[in-house]
C-alpha cells in the first residue's frame, strides 16, 4: 500500500503547525504524490485562519509542477446537533471538507450525543470525509453509525497522526476500520500532518490496515484512477 494522495494535512496557518503551504507541496512531490489537500482547521479552533483565509483559498492554482492541489478545511463539529463552524457558502467552494470533533471546540458528552452528532454530519451535503473518528473522548456507537456513513456516502478517515500521538484511540481506529471492511465503507489513509516533515507518511496507519486484512479496494487514495472516480463523484475534476 502506497499513498498517491495525502487528504489530510495543515500548514502554519494553522498555529500549532509548522510548515508553510510551499514547504508542504514540495514534501509531497519528493514522496510523488498526485494529490495533496490543504485541510487547516475551520475557524471553531482558537489558533485557526480566518473565514477569509479560506474564502480565498480559490485563489491557489488547481496544479503545482503537474500535482493537483485540493483546497480544503478541516472544519470542527461544534455540538450535538452535527454543526459545524463554517459557513455554508464558503464550504460550497471547497474541494474537499472533512468535519471533525476537537476537545479544544466541543466538551465531551456522552456516547449517545456522540452518535447523534456524527449521524448528523452523515446527512450534511456539505462533508465528503469524516476525520479522527476513533477519538477516544468521542466514542460513538460505531456498529450504528459506521452503515449510515457508507449510505451518505461519506468517506471513513484512517488517521495516522493517530498512531503517533493518541495512543489510547488506536483500539477504537481498529474496530471502526473492522467495520468499514464489514460494510464495504470507503476509507482514506491521510497523514494529518502538522509539519512538511508528515506529508505522505502514513507506515502505522496502512500496518494496522494489512494487520485485519482490510481490502486495498476500499481505499480511495491508493490508486488514481479510484482517487479521480471518487474526487469527480463529489464535483472534483482532475
Amino acid at each position: 500500500m502506497r499513498l498517491v494522495a495525502d487528504l489530510h494535512c495543515h500548514t502554519s496557518a494553522s498555529v500549532h503547525a509548522y510548515s508553510t503551504l510551499h514547504e508542504n507541496i514540495e514534501a509531497a512531490l519528493m514522496k510523488n504524490l498526485r494529490v495533496l489537500a490543504v485541510t487547516d482547521h475551520g475557524v471553531g479552533c482558537e489558533d485557526s485562519p480566518s473565514v477569509n483565509y479560506f474564502d480565498n483559498l480559490t485563489s491557489l492554482p488547481e496544479y503545482v509542477k503537474g500535482m493537483r492541489l485540493l483546497r480544503g478545511v478541516e472544519a470542527n463539529i461544534m455540538d450535538y446537533d452535527g454543526g459545524l463552524d463554517m459557513p455554508e457558502q464558503v464550504l460550497e467552494k471547497l474541494d474537499i471538507v472533512i468535519a471533525s470533533f476537537h476537545t479544544s471546540c466541543t466538551r465531551t458528552g456522552t456516547r449517545e450525543q456522540h452518535t447523534n452528532a456524527y449521524i448528523a454530519a452523515a446527512e450534511n451535503p456539505h462533508i465528503h470525509m469524516i476525520g479522527h473518528s476513533g477519538s477516544a473522548e468521542f466514542e460513538y456507537d460505531y456498529e450504528k453509525v459506521i452503515p449510515v456513513f457508507k449510505q451518505y456516502q461519506k468517506v471513513v478517515e484512517i488517521n495516522a497522526h493517530t498512531f503517533i500521538c493518541r495512543e489510547k484511540s488506536i483500539k477504537n481506529c481498529v474496530r471502526i476500520a473492522q467495520l468499514c471492511k464489514e460494510h464495504r465503507v470507503p476509507v482514506a489513509v491521510n497523514s494529518d500532518a502538522h509539519s512538511e516533515f508528515e506529508v505522505g507518511e502514513c507506515g502505522k496507519a496502512f500496518e494496522m490496515l494489512r494487520g485485519i486484512d482490510f481490502p486495498e479496494e476500499l481505499i480511495i487514495n491508493i490508486d488514481h484512477e479510484r482517487l479521480c472516480r471518487y474526487l469527480d463523484s463529489i464535483g472534483v475534476k482532475m
